[in-house]
């Protein structure tokens, strides 16, 4: 089954809730109406009634057919109904039921209430019977009559009500029918924006220009959305972007160690293939640790590839970490791998909210860093304080020019050629600092050399207990 659309939605609702609304109107006005004439009807029921019975003519004394019609009926105090006939020219007074009776009525033959009042149908006749207390009785006989029924046709009040029923009902029906006709034009003037807003929408899709912005007009919900998808769109037209410029950085960056190893490759295989001209020991010792340099090289520069292209991937949960616990697991790691290099981590209880593993990369990368340059014998110190991570090294330092593009993908300063790497650390770096809204910058250490500080915003309170093996205040050697 096809689904309605949301115009029809629209329009479907209007009318339920029109045709809700105008069935509720009918039906209060159709009751409030009945009501009005009931009481009308019973107010002169009831006044007619007590003025008969409080007449003090007894039965006897209406000498013509009319004078009590077959709508009276007297009834004693033990309830036995009595009517008048008219027979052979004389009204004649017979115990004869022609209103039906019911507990009301034999309460007020009892004296017990005051009146009561009804709705019957005799022989297809719809009527209102009242019943009313009475003192009269038949002249020259003991029968006394304590209550007195009378009863008024009531078609006319029927009819009207049908008549207004019937009204109620075909106006209703035209106002529904107004209602959807104008709900079905409110609907499309409504979603005409919307209309417009998806049309533009299909039209970035098929043209893949992701740059090409949605209109944006006024204020209402429809410009709000169209400013969202503006802010999607230029979200993803950021991430496109970076993902073509990492792959432009890559692909030149692989060029130049693939083109050396596959030179180096081939030089050896045809000398492998020609004993004639084979390579001298020397030579071919040489060319072989050019090759496993070139594939270390190779492998560090993949290895980051796949930790940026991670980054940009579905991100870890924000989680409260102590940032001191992040610094001191690097420290652990890069330690297996620094043999000659001694690090040194001071740090404090620094609660942060943020990604573990994105932050422990980034702390790693910044003590690879500092390893790399530091001299054999050589200290690396950290320190962690109120979200800060701070790495400083003995080494050369880095040259104030080199500064501004230190944490540029694939840039390399002048000092760094001659050594392994990628350029890609301190981009990663710089990466989750922008990830966990933080900063990261470069300046000298206190020995002469670089010194890296990484700032991520502290959380705003640090659970007691959280952190066990946080040590405040306490240094490790290694």
């Amino acid at each position: 089954m096809r689904a309605l659309s949301l115009r029809n939605r629209m329009v479907l609702l209007v009318g339920v809730a029109v045709a809700a609304t105008v069935a509720i109107v009918a039906a209060i006005a159709l009751t409030a109406t009945r009501v009005v004439l009931y009481n009308s009807v019973d107010s002169q029921l009831l006044n007619q009634a007590r003025t008969i019975a409080n007449s003090g003519v007894g039965p006897g004394s209406y000498g013509t057919p009319n004078a009590i019609p077959n709508q009276f009926q007297f009834l004693e105090s033990d309830g036995e109904p009595w009517t008048t006939n008219y027979v052979q020219g004389q009204t004649a007074v017979v115990q004869v039921r022609k209103l039906p009776l019911n507990a009301a009525d034999l309460a007020v033959a009892a004296g017990t209430k005051d009146h009561a009042i009804r709705s019957v149908t005799i022989h297809g006749v719809h009527l209102r019977v009242a019943t009313v207390r009475a003192n009269l009785g038949i002249p020259h006989t003991n029968i006394e009559f304590s209550a007195l029924q009378y009863g008024r046709p009531i078609g006319d009040l029927d009819r009207t009500l049908r008549d207004l029923a019937l009204l109620l009902v075909v106006v209703g029906g035209a106002g529904i029918g107004a209602a959807i006709v104008l709900g079905r034009l409110v609907a499309r003037s409504s979603l005409k924006p919307l209309d417009e807003l998806t049309g533009a929408a299909e039209q970035v899709a098929r043209s893949q220009d992701l740059s090409s912005l949605i209109p944006v007009e006024g204020t209402d919900e429809i410009a709000q959305l169209s400013g969202s998808l503006n802010s999607m769109l230029r979200a993803l037209e950021a991430s496109r972007e970076g993902q073509r410029q990492l792959i432009d950085d890559a692909s030149h960056e692989l060029r130049t160690p693939l083109t050396s190893l596959r030179t180096n490759i081939e030089l050896l295989l045809r000398a492998e293939a020609n004993p004639d001209r084979a390579l001298p020991a020397a030579d071919r010792a040489a060319l072989l640790t050019d090759v496993g340099a070139q594939m270390r090289e190779l492998t560090g520069l993949v290895s980051e590839l796949v930790d940026l292209a991670r980054d940009n991937g579905k991100p870890e949960d924000v989680v409260r970490i102590d940032l001191a616990e992040v610094a001191r697991s690097a420290a652990d790691r890069v330690r297996l791998r620094a043999k000659d290099v001694t690090i040194t981590v001071h740090s404090t209880p620094s609660p942060v909210d943020g990604r573990p593993n994105m932050l422990e990369r980034a702390v790693t990368n910044l003590l690879d860093n500092a390893v790399k340059f530091s001299p054999s014998g050589g200290e690396v110190h950290v320190g962690v304080a109120d979200g800060q991570v701070v790495v400083a090294d003995e080494g050369p330092g880095i040259d104030p020019a080199d500064r501004e593009h230190i944490f540029d993908r694939f840039y390399r300063a002048t000092s760094a050629r001659g050594l392994p790497g990628s350029g890609l650390g301190l981009a990663i770096v710089a990466d989750a600092a922008a990830r966990h809204g933080g900063t990261v910058d470069v300046g000298a250490s206190p020995a002469g050399g670089a010194l890296l500080r990484l700032r991520v915003p502290p959380a705003d309170e640090f659970p007691p207990g959280r952190w066990n093996n946080a040590r405040n205040g306490a240094g490790s050697r290694a």
